[in-house]
């Protein structure tokens, strides 16, 4: 944006693009999750709204950021959709509101990233990482890893563990921003350490998609493959699995956290053949299960939120992982802004979160941002799918591991 005018700077005015003298204004996206529903998962996000609007009071009630109270405008996301409803939202947010920055709790689609951080200047929050492509302007920061940093460890997490030995390997792929890092990092990894991939098969997270899932399956079992990395949208894991079981074909699996994977709602109907696969993931859900204490940012999230959606609280609901992925981008946000000081512009709140250094995430294990990093999730453990309780489980409590 234009640079700010001294004086009104000084007096505590209006700094940047959604800030004035009184207010600061974000765009804050809820989601619609009416194609998951479709696919057979357990999708009840709670009362987002509600979570959001609670948040927000709690802050403003301690003076908000700097004097500045903040004023949230709300756009729906539609998953069914996502490309205009998303893009809708940010030609509302950049041309209408004016907002100063936007907090998202899912994958943007690569239209709707250019539109926010490209054309738009507007700094977003988010919980999904995606390609680090996207993270050069600066503008980007999400809580989750980049797509690039959670391939590159999991192609190295199977090469060290040598499971990939005598196996004909496929990939299950998303398309658009998620294919990306597949093409720029899983792939070449893979290729480097020798291992050859036989089989790309990409499906959309659209209805149309779910047509595709019987012709990936055939491909696959054409290629000979019998080992399937899944790289996908999350809520298209269940549907793949169960239609390969359908069709006799039970590969072994492996996922990580890429595009939110790893969680118990897409899980919960996994057929038997899936039992004992192994998994990357950064999310406290397992933990709190094994009944291992809670993290001092997830009670924090609870404390202000769980009064006006108590379906937060337990791990199997899908308001427990949306929920405490709020309060962890909103809680950065505000780190960074607090960091920024009064004279609040873009290029002060970048500052602000690249001194953020180690902080905790609600939800998830500790990360960081700094200069130049702007990925803040740095640990994870290996977990498990289990058939008798349908769900995850960790695979070793006491082992954390760092992500490069």
């Amino acid at each position: 944006g234009a640079a700010a005018d001294p004086a009104a700077t000084a007096a505590g005015g209006a700094t940047d693009v959604g800030v004035t003298e009184s207010e600061i204004r974000i765009g804050i996206a809820l989601l619609d999750v009416g194609i998951a529903r479709e696919f057979g998962a357990n999708f009840d996000l709670g009362d987002q709204k509600a979570r959001w609007d609670a948040l927000i009071a709690h802050q403003n009630a301690q003076g908000g950021i700097h004097g500045r109270q903040i004023v949230a405008d709300y756009r729906t996301f539609d998953a069914g959709n996502p490309t205009e409803t998303q893009q809708a939202a940010c030609v509302g947010w950049t041309k209408d509101t004016k907002v100063f920055t936007v907090m998202v709790h899912t994958q943007l689609t690569q239209a709707s990233a250019v539109c926010l951080i490209g054309e738009g200047g507007t700094p977003v929050f988010t919980t999904d990482g995606i390609d680090e492509s996207y993270y050069g302007n600066g503008l980007y920061f999400s809580l989750q890893a980049s797509d690039n940093r959670i391939l590159a460890d999991h192609a190295a997490y199977l090469i060290d563990k040598g499971v990939l030995e005598g196996k004909t390997i496929g990939v299950l792929a998303g398309e658009g921003a998620e294919r990306l890092a597949i093409d720029s990092t899983l792939l070449p990894a893979l290729a480097s350490a020798g291992y050859e991939v036989k089989s790309v098969e990409v499906v959309p997270a659209t209805t149309a998609g779910t047509q595709k899932l019987p012709i990936a399956v055939s491909n696959f079992k054409a290629a000979g493959v019998d080992f399937v990395i899944v790289a996908a949208n999350v809520v298209l894991n269940g549907p793949f699995v169960q239609t390969a079981g359908r069709s006799g074909f039970n590969p072994e699996y492996s996922l990580s956290d890429f595009n939110n994977q790893i969680n118990d709602q897409v899980s919960s109907y996994y057929p038997d053949s899936f039992d004992g696969t192994i998994g990357l993931s950064t999310h406290r859900f397992p933990e709190h299960r094994e009944g291992m204490p809670t993290p001092p940012a997830d009670q924090a999230c609870y404390d202000r939120v769980a009064d006006v959606d108590p379906k937060i609280v337990p791990v199997q609901n899908s308001a427990h992982e949306v929920g405490l992925g709020e309060c962890a981008i909103f809680d950065a946000w505000v780190k960074a802004a607090n960091a920024a000081g009064p004279g609040l512009t873009r290029a002060s709140l970048i500052a602000g979160a690249e001194q953020s250094g180690t902080f905790g995430i609600a939800g998830t294990y500790d990360g960081s941002f700094g200069p130049g990093k702007h990925d803040a999730v740095d640990l994870e453990r290996e977990v498990v799918w289990r058939k008798d309780c349908s769900c995850w489980r960790l695979v070793d409590p006491g082992q954390i591991r760092r992500i490069p």
